[in-house]
């Protein structure tokens, strides 16, 4: 408890995000660790590779409570990202996949998992898993032949078959049987050894495995080998206990600063000022529900020399010395690999039939908070444009000038309060406007409501009378508003929940489906399993697919046990 009140406090002040925290405050914080399950070590091209990260207190292997935020990345072998995904961590743990696409080559791959307070302690904390990826549909198949044998179309194989014997005892899988037909319920109940409540959190994921696959997957190895760290001698990189920091820097005069309005537009908008140090380094501490495609920074002054803005991001990441697995195929392969192939074609071919759903997030609230007054213009006669909108409706919003002769926005405060004399925050569908003339020309037939906030508000360093945050019909009418000293950043957005398709026979649902084929060789996976019972239930079935087949379960006890189980079923 004593490291999350420090991180509050760390994070409550932003003159601490430029270098000026106490390292021996730091030195209080756990080290945190990462493991990803993956569904699968060997995929194609045309199939998901779902994961599941878990973020763990290296010391005692509770999930962790100090990042919110982790990432994925995915190295090929000329250590360039081919995938990466940005995560909302909650209670430690997340969820997501990567669809192979059709012109990633066939390779040895890289699974890096990680969150920013990791990067205090080198790249050897980071999770790393080899994965491979085999492209059928791009011919050349050289990265899996040895060099002396590239003439011969299929070699011996060296990747190893052996199954992980060392399953976990504190999990137990049950099946009602171990033979299924072709489109058969199957009911799986996973209880506590030791009789106790199933609690922790896991992931299962139910696979057909063939000779191509490769089940080497210890947990327990992959988590303790960083046991050994010692506590590094500072701190570069905070953690990440509320959302993503944000860092760039802007070119400037020498020995001065700005003050950056930078806002996030969109449904779900947010807004933040951040002032620069006298080298233009700047950061800002984003909240995890920060979503949005587009970020858009503009320095509050109009004067100065400030050309350029840089924003920093993960492609900068150290991974260290990388080095991959080696895959390689044979003849007895290439049935597999053709069947798998055509099995993957028929699979997309159905895709629409078989849809995952986004799990929708709750909306986020206004930045800005205490008591509103909102216009919705359709309760009004309209007028042609908002100055107009302004004299005749919005009578607690005055148009004056500023010292320097230039037209500003200011909302009239609630008395007992006098005038400030300092601007009003003015929002055109989320995005900060700082030249208010030109939103004058906004048609009035374009706007779906206003929102009047009349507090006087202090973000970062900047104070503002009062908030306008103006909604159109469109949602990016701001585009045409911004001036050009406003400059736009792409937003690495954080990947979506879903809900995985789940196929159903039960009932008339098999003879609806007759028709419809079913080729999946992945027949579950289910992430996110947050035991609390004396044992958890689930069901699933079985595809057109005959052959041998896995369940995997893993994760983390309550009590920071890494957990391994499986089980394997027969389809005819």
């Amino acid at each position: 408890m004593k490291y999350i009140i420090l991180l509050f406090l760390l994070l409550s002040t932003g003159s601490m995000l430029y270098g000026q925290t106490d390292d021996a405050d730091l030195n209080n914080i756990p080290e945190e660790t990462a493991f990803i399950h993956t569904n699968t070590n060997l995929s194609f091209a045309g199939e998901y590779l779902y994961y599941k990260f878990y973020c763990v207190i290296l010391e005692s292997m509770l999930p962790s409570k100090i990042s919110k935020v982790g990432y994925v990345d995915v190295l090929n072998e000329q250590n360039e990202i081919v995938f990466q995904h940005k995560l909302v961590l909650t209670n430690g743990s997340a969820f997501s996949e990567f669809f192979i696409p059709a012109d990633l080559p066939s390779g040895n791959y890289k699974l890096i998992g990680y969150t920013n307070w990791m990067r205090n302690f080198g790249p050897t904390s980071f999770f790393k898993k080899d994965i491979t990826v085999l492209n059928p549909y791009l011919g050349n198949q050289n990265v899996f032949l040895r060099e002396e044998l590239k003439n011969d179309s299929f070699v011996k194989t060296t990747y190893s078959n052996k199954k992980n014997s060392a399953n976990n005892k504190i999990i137990n899988l049950k099946i009602d049987k171990k033979t299924y037909n072709k489109r058969e319920k199957v009911n799986l109940k996973v209880s506590s050894v030791l009789g106790t409540k199933l609690s922790g959190t896991y992931s299962i994921s139910v696979r057909k495995i063939t000779t191509l696959d490769n089940r080497i997957d210890t947990i327990t190895n992959l988590i303790m080998s960083n046991n050994n760290h010692k506590r590094p001698s500072s701190y570069p990189f905070l953690p990440e206990a509320r959302g993503e920091f944000m860092s760039g820097n802007i070119e400037q005069e020498k020995n001065t600063v700005q003050k950056l309005m930078i806002s996030f537009p969109g449904e779900n908008n947010s807004f933040h000022v951040t002032t620069t140090n006298i080298k233009g380094d700047f950061t800002i501490p984003l909240s995890a529900r920060n979503n949005n495609e587009n970020m858009y920074i503009r320095p509050f002054s109009s004067t100065g020399n400030f050309e350029k803005i840089r924003i920093k991001n993960k492609q900068d990441i150290d991974y260290g010395n990388v080095i991959f697995n080696s895959f390689f195929i044979n003849r007895k392969m290439k049935d597999l690999i053709i069947e798998r192939s055509i099995h993957n074609q028929i699979e997309n071919a159905y895709f629409d039939s078989k849809p995952d759903s986004i799990i929708q997030t709750k909306p986020i609230p206004p930045f800005y908070d205490g008591e509103t007054t909102e216009y919705i213009l359709d309760e009004y006669t309209r007028f042609t444009t908002l100055k107009e909108t302004f004299i005749e409706i919005l009578k607690l919003i005055s148009i004056t000038k500023d010292a320097n002769g230039k037209t500003i926005f200011k909302i009239i405060p609630k008395l007992p309060l006098l005038d400030s004399g300092i601007s009003s925050l003015v929002l055109l569908d989320g995005a900060y406007i700082h030249d208010h003339e030109r939103l004058l020309t906004l048609p009035s037939k374009s706007i779906k409501k206003i929102t009047i906030a009349r507090d006087q508000y202090l973000y970062g360093s900047h104070s503002f009378q009062g908030v306008m945050d103006i909604r159109t019909f469109e949602g990016d009418s701001y585009k045409t508003y911004l001036d050009n000293k406003t400059k736009r950043f792409p937003n690495k957005q954080f990947r979506a929940n879903k809900n995985y398709y789940k196929e159903d026979y039960s009932g008339t649902q098999k003879e609806l489906k007759r028709h419809i084929p079913d080729f999946r060789s992945q027949l579950a996976w289910i992430p996110n399993i947050e035991g609390s019972n004396a044992n958890f239930s689930t069901s699933f079935y079985t595809s057109d697919i005959s052959g041998e087949f896995e369940i995997v379960i893993k994760g983390f006890s309550e009590n920071g046990h890494p957990i391994h189980a499986s089980e394997l079923f027969i389809v005819e």
